[in-house]
């Protein structure tokens, strides 16, 4: 079934290459995993590692198919629109994303999402240092690798980035939920 399935895609592939349709298409490189490496050699070292390493299931599921077939840039895209994507529907912020929603979302002055009540300067620091963190994520990583073709091509950067994702996801998932304060009620309270 799977095997029909493939090759009515890439029949239906074919076509639309003829017919002209696929022009605007973006054209991937092919895949690395096509000629499988060897056990020894550093991409099997790489996907073995990834394998072990990364774990969270909104991580794990959008870029391990694309990590192991040397889309590297692709996979650490895809980590980090799960991360967004996560922390967007945890924290009810519809309306942004990327820099903007870890701004609002971990805002050092009125999180709605945080790990402490923020008494101590210490849990000060933390609020504040994770959100320049979450921030700078969605900055420096996701709009790079989103806008630049191969920003990532090293499996070792992938790895590095992956791993990075998945300790905001998992401190994301730890996260307490305030309920945002409706803006409207903000301002006139100011």
């Amino acid at each position: 079934m799977t095997l029909r399935l493939i090759e009515s895609l890439k029949k239906l592939q074919e076509n639309v290459l003829e017919l002209g349709l696929a022009r605007g298409v973006l054209a991937l490189p092919a895949p690395r995993m096509l000629a499988l490496p060897s056990p020894t050699s550093d991409d099997a070292a790489a996907s073995n590692v990834f394998t072990i390493t990364i774990t969270e299931p909104e991580i794990e599921g959008v870029s391990r198919d694309l990590f192991v077939s040397g889309h590297y840039s692709l996979a650490v895209q895809e980590a980090y629109k799960a991360l967004d994507r996560f922390i967007r529907e945890k924290s009810g912020i519809s309306r942004h994303s990327g820099t903007q929603l870890m701004d609002q979302a971990f805002s050092p002055r009125s999180p709605i999402l945080f790990w402490s009540d923020r008494t101590s300067q210490s849990q000060l620091d933390e609020q504040r240092g994770y959100h320049q963190l979450y921030a700078g994520a969605m900055l420096g990583i996701r709009n790079p690798v989103t806008h630049e073709f191969n920003w990532v091509d090293e499996p070792d950067i992938a790895l590095e980035l992956l791993v990075f994702a998945q300790h905001l996801l998992r401190k994301a998932k730890a996260a307490n939920l305030e309920a945002p304060t409706n803006e409207l009620e903000s301002s006139q309270s100011a």
